[in-house]
């Protein structure tokens, strides 16, 4: 089991990887290519799980 592997740095992971996809959607020249990448960027953020480093 990975030690780091708590539902906080999962979504610090996953938001990285949106503004990583979202990074070269800017650089992306071609307009369908550029719109699939933010399309998964933002499909990352709506499926990923918010996580809350307070517990309740």
């Amino acid at each position: 089991m990975n030690l780091y592997d708590t539902p906080v740095e999962r979504a610090r992971r996953t938001r990285e990887r949106a503004e990583e996809l979202g990074r070269a959607a800017d650089r992306a020249t071609d307009p369908e290519h550029r719109q699939r990448l933010r399309e998964k960027a933002l499909r990352l953020l709506r499926e990923a799980p918010a996580a809350d480093p307070r517990p309740s």
